[in-house]
């Protein structure tokens, strides 16, 4: 019980939250006995502003990037300030808020920062201030910023592996809960659709760790070289990703197995048990490095598995199949399956609990850097956004019209604190509608909890000093988890809001109902210029995420089969290849996850698109599984009906891509199956049997060598089948929308020739 309430506390974002109440509370410890209160609020508000910017990263771009963070806050401040009241306020005001906008184009990071940016920009009109005042206004904004900075690289010395251990731990988690839902795929009436669509859900989340690993260890390069602790990290990272590609590579005819086995359903209970302990192997492991506890495996897994192939052994002998032969290369492939993975969960379980470390990780891992995602800020790239292609440029624009919008409201009705209308639009406002829609709910439902809840507060306690401890203790809750719980950290953090208002003035009923007023016009708005103003619908980035996906799974597929061909090291091109499928994938089922959340008449062609996504799924795992195959087995060499099959599959792909990218119907033609793929394809198993029987005597040597043959030819068919799918499926949704657009032509044209 200690132990989960250890690991629910001790994580990234209690920390996170720690840093900002500590950066804004030291504040008025330091300065409230000089009666110096505004001069510790802009320093408190200096370091919040600042805080968005702190995201995971080396240290180097962790103190630069906040560094700007705390220079921009001030900049934008003063430059409002000296301009308010003046004809040329708004242009300066739209250019300010437009161009903070745009600069999330420079990734996340850059993102963050853009946030800060835009929160500056609504609370600068907050107070007027000018000349003296002014200067020292924004030069306790900006030592509040830079304090934030000192606290947050304070916490990094003090806890330097912490951040990593929990992301590693985290990964180790997920990896888990994705192994656990194949073992769900043995029940017998197993929802195999919802299983995959949460597997796919997991791989979303999966992907942005991945990222988040790979970029703290690489960028960290220089102490992963001489940490014994970074070393051990990175190679156990690498080892995760293994065990969630072998995963991912392989999978069964489940329903096929269990009539196969159905006079033994034993067999297939206990392998669906040894399926589960691996999941719960993984998840021990992550439970142990989480709070730093000692590592103690609960089971024998070659044990089980040995026991497992016993009972297969036994029953070949009792003859209880009508298709022996069929029943044991089928569950052969499964146990080759669970031996690959029990090796990875053993070097696992090695990397994280030998004592003494020494893997030489640098040139295992010399070209890790190429796997890192690129950002690059050029101007060009800047320039390539100011376009209504571009969703950030259409957001940004939408962003300040609407930011505009509230702020003349607030001065229009001359509203108390008219500024939160402002700050709830930054706060909620995102590129999509669904989460804007979502956010909006969210935030006018915390908002209304936090200050009712609040008022009770303070009319039951009148003592000051509770209060006061109250406040830090709501704002410590409301940003911890403002990350995880969107509604629940805004009702803390309305609290801490309204407790301090209670703290100061007596009027503190007005405050709070003017804030619910601007809360909700803030929503309003956000949720109005959401789906008026050049909206984002997601259906349209879905066939751009879409088309990448089949780009990255064709790439991949080129790669396999040239790795087939000329075998030797996996090379660096096939690794990339194989992340970037995995990834896109990933981004794939997240842009449908957030069109459906989208309003029902902008959900156009939903069915089509999820079987899309799951088709691109399954294709990425049968690749893939042929791929490990050659990885982990010695193959005999690529006959030319291989090479055929697999190059109509990527013809298939390309002529997918084609239909996606809207060229013209000639170049879009549905591909005929040739002469030779028909051949290859009917006589596959027969040309690789005679070439086998040909070029070895020994019998054994054949056996195993046809096992191949079977394993590869069964996949290779299955992915020329999904290739054709995908291209069917795609060349449907195509005749959809020119049947659309032809009946929206004709109708323009009929309303022109009959007025």
């Amino acid at each position: 019980m200690l132990g989960k309430a250890r690991k629910f506390t001790d994580n990234t974002h209690l920390a996170d939250s720690l840093k900002i109440t500590i950066s804004a509370v030291v504040p008025f410890l330091i300065l409230m006995p000089y009666e110096a209160f505004n001069w510790a609020f802009a320093a408190a508000i200096g370091a919040m502003l600042t805080a968005p910017v702190d995201i995971p990263s080396n240290k180097k771009d962790k103190i630069i990037g906040l560094t700007v963070g705390a220079f921009t806050v001030p900049a934008v401040t003063f430059a409002l300030s000296i301009t308010d009241g003046h004809w040329y306020f708004y242009p300066i005001f739209v250019f300010i808020l437009f161009s903070l906008s745009m600069i999330s184009v420079y990734g996340h990071r850059a993102n963050m920062l853009s946030f800060t940016g835009l929160l500056a920009a609504s609370l600068g009109l907050a107070h007027s201030y000018e000349g003296k005042d002014l200067l020292l206004h924004c030069l306790m904004l900006l030592l509040g910023g830079l304090f934030y900075l000192v606290v947050s690289l304070a916490f990094n010395l003090i806890r330097p592996k912490r951040y990593v251990v929990l992301q590693t731990s985290e990964c180790m988690e997920l990896t888990a809960d994705y192994l656990k839902h194949r073992g769900q795929l043995w029940d017998k009436d197993a929802n195999i659709e919802k299983i995959t669509e949460e597997q796919l859900n997991i791989q979303v989340h999966l992907n942005e760790v991945h990222e988040n690993l790979r970029e703290y260890l690489v960028r960290n390069k220089a102490n992963t070289g001489n940490s014994s602790n970074n070393r051990r990290l990175l190679v156990a990272f690498s080892t995760l990703v293994e065990i969630l590609e072998i995963a991912v590579s392989t999978s069964f005819e489940h329903s096929k197995l269990h009539e196969l086995f159905k006079n033994k359903p034993e067999v297939i209970k206990s392998y669906q048990q040894l399926a589960y302990h691996f999941a719960e192997t993984i998840n021990d492991i992550a439970y142990s490095i989480n709070l730093g506890t000692k590592y103690k495996s609960k089971y024998d897994l070659s044990k089980e598995l040995g026991e497992i192939q016993l009972m297969l052994n036994n029953f070949v002998k009792s003859g209880d199949s009508d298709n022996m032969v069929e029943a044991v290369v089928m569950f052969s492939n499964v146990l080759h399956y669970a031996e690959n993975q029990i090796s990875k969960i053993h070097a696992l379980e090695k990397t994280l609990t030998e004592k003494a470390f020494t893997a030489d990780v640098e040139e295992r891992f010399k070209d890790l850097e190429k796997f890192l995602t690129p950002v690059h800020y050029r101007l060009e790239t800047l320039k390539e956004n100011l376009n209504f292609t571009s969703t950030i440029f259409r957001h940004a624009l939408r962003l300040t019209l609407t930011i505009l919008v509230g702020l003349i409201i607030s001065k229009m009705f001359d509203l108390l604190n008219g500024y939160w209308i402002l700050l709830t639009i930054v706060v909620i406002m995102r590129p999509g509608f669904g989460l804007t829609k979502q956010r909006s709910f969210e935030r006018v439902i915390g908002t209304v909890l936090g200050g009712l809840f609040a008022i009770g507060l303070l009319y039951l306690i009148p003592n000051g000093t509770v209060i006061a401890y109250i406040t830090v203790l709501t704002m410590i809750i409301g940003y911890w988890f403002s990350h995880t719980d969107y509604k629940v950290g805004v009702t803390f953090i309305t609290m801490y809001v309204v407790l301090i208002y209670g703290l100061l003035t007596p009027n503190f009923m007005d405050v709070m109902i003017y804030r619910i007023v601007d809360t909700i016009i803030g929503a309003l708005l956000a949720f109005a210029a959401n789906y008026l103003l050049w909206p984002s619908w997601e259906f349209l980035n879905v066939n751009t995420h879409l088309k990448k996906s089949i780009e990255a799974n064709k790439e991949y597929v080129k790669e396999i089969t040239l790795y087939y061909n000329e075998k030797g090291e996996v090379t660096l091109p096939y690794k990339l290849a194989r992340k970037y499928a995995f990834i896109e994938i990933g981004n794939l089922m997240a842009s449908f996850q957030r069109m459906i959340q989208e309003p029902k008449s902008k959900q156009k062609y939903r069915t089509e698109l999820y079987e899309l996504a799951v088709l691109n799924h399954t294709f990425l795992s049968t690749a893939a599984s042929i791929g490990i195959y050659v990885q982990s087995h010695t193959t005999t060499k690529a006959s030319e009906a291989f090479n055929v099959v697999m190059d109509y599959t990527i013809g298939n792909l390309k002529q997918t891509i084609a239909l996606l990218e809207d060229h013209n119907n000639e170049e879009i033609a549905i591909i005929e199956r040739t002469e030779n793929f028909n051949l290859s394809i009917s006589y596959l198993k027969g040309i690789r049997e005679y070439e086998l029987k040909k070029t070895y005597s020994d019998d054994k040597q054949i056996q195993s060598l046809m096992e191949e043959s079977v394993l590869v030819i069964e996949q290779l068919i299955w992915l020329s089948s999904l290739s054709e799918k995908i291209f069917k499926i795609t060349a449907s949704i195509a005749t959809m929308k020119k049947s659309e657009e032809d009946a929206s032509m004709l109708s323009s044209l009929r309303k022109k020739i009959i007025p």
